[in-house]
């Protein structure tokens, strides 16, 4: 296994200043592995407010140099402004915003000649290969999921359990034309159609038993490597209730909004592998599962001795044998690695003074590997405030 050196890449926490990455699922390097998508904001450890901003910037690796491009106030604690690059390109970048309507948008910024564009619906996934973005009402996620949408936008819609014009949105980058891909209506159908007598629901046929009108949302799309299809977890609870992974479904779905199928029941942390299969969290595993139309199939486990409880974990760029993963919510949180065809398992570093350990301010890790599978981008308190690190070796993971 390699040899991984640690670098702070961002520093402030004397004054205030802090640093983070958006989320471990998505392009927050450059295709170049040279540059990573990073906001900055001015303050911790409390809900955000609807006048809330973060600035927008890009950090470079080899440096720490730190460019400003914009603002946002449309972020959140546990996945910011979700600013990524855009598959097939070199130089655009993507984050999410709101307008003066408080309307959720979409910035584009090209870094060869500084161009800027809007779209007019928020993105939560770009397409590997540029062509659309895939978006859901971040409005209606922070009210029922605080920590993941935007706070002071409209358009929740609260009053709806299951809307059946608000779902998953399909928008091309190049015009901004939008769709409705799939309804949250749909999907509450579909989930309902199981319970008539699908194999493996028996939690969920007991929960809506006792369910008193619950309200259903969307949380974390992500789009399969071929662009042809992708995830997005279904959730519920009542209105004046809690939740938990029980409570919560992922679907699979074509980007026409055919072949809509259920991956898992209780997912979490859930990422493509490749266009057949995906990995994620189950009760007291990460496991493969088989997308199929009639549904999902779980296969083997991943390193069930080593990741013994729920992670953020990825696999490097051209060793997708080779996991990096995390112990969050903790406050001593270790990042390893873990190489499957070897069983071979490695640390990497423990960032220390993750406090607190939960709450929907918390400070994940949330490792993101680079392209070239040379460097692993990590947002920590190790020095007492949230700040960028990245962890680099010399070969590509490939050697």
């Amino acid at each position: 296994m390699q040899h991984w050196q640690v670098r702070q890449l961002t520093r402030g926490t004397g004054n205030c200043v802090y640093h983070a990455h958006s989320y471990y699922d998505i392009p927050v390097f450059d295709p170049s592995s040279r540059f990573v998508a990073t906001h900055r904001m001015g303050f911790a450890d409390r809900p955000i407010e609807a006048e809330d901003t973060v600035e927008i910037g890009v950090v470079e690796v080899a440096t720490g140099h730190w460019q400003s491009i914009g603002r946002s106030s449309a972020w959140s604690w546990q996945q910011g402004p979700m600013a990524q690059w855009l598959g097939g390109s070199a130089t655009q970048l993507c984050w999410n915003d709101r307008d003066d309507d408080d309307r959720f948008v979409t910035r584009l910024w090209d870094m060869a000649d500084g161009r800027r564009r809007t779209l007019a619906r928020s993105s939560y996934a770009v397409d590997p290969h540029g062509g659309f973005t895939l978006g859901i009402n971040m409005a209606r996620l922070d009210t029922l999921r605080p920590g993941y949408g935007y706070a002071g936008g409209r358009g929740a819609r609260l009053d709806a359990p299951a809307p059946d014009d608000d779902g998953v949105w399909c928008q091309s980058i190049a015009t901004g034309e939008s769709r409705l891909v799939l309804s949250i209506a749909r999907a509450r159908a579909h989930l309902m159609e199981q319970l008539d007598g699908a194999d493996g629901f028996d939690a969920l046929r007991n929960y809506f038993d006792r369910a008193s009108d619950p309200i259903f949302w969307f949380n974390h799309v992500k789009i399969a490597p071929s662009g042809q299809r992708f995830t997005v977890k279904l959730r519920f609870r009542t209105r004046d209730g809690g939740w938990s992974d029980e409570q919560g479904i992922s679907l699979t779905c074509n980007l026409d909004g055919t072949a809509l199928a259920v991956l898992a029941t209780a997912p979490s942390h859930v990422i493509w592998y490749d266009d057949q299969r995906l990995f994620l969290w189950q009760r007291d595993a990460f496991y493969f599962f088989h997308d199929g139309v009639d549904g999902g199939a779980r296969g083997q486990a991943i390193a069930p001795d080593v990741v013994t409880q729920n992670a953020h974990i990825r696999y490097l760029p051209g060793r997708p044998d080779v996991f990096v993963a995390d112990t969050p919510y903790r406050e001593e949180i270790r990042l390893f690695v873990h190489d499957e065809s070897s069983g071979r398992t490695r640390d990497l570093a423990t960032f220390a003074h993750h406090r607190p350990a939960r709450s929907p301010f918390r400070c994940d890790l949330h490792p993101c590997p680079s392209p070239d599978g040379r460097h692993i981008a990590v947002t920590s308190l190790q020095d007492g405030g949230r700040q960028l690190y990245v962890l680099s070796c010399a070969e590509p993971a490939s050697s």
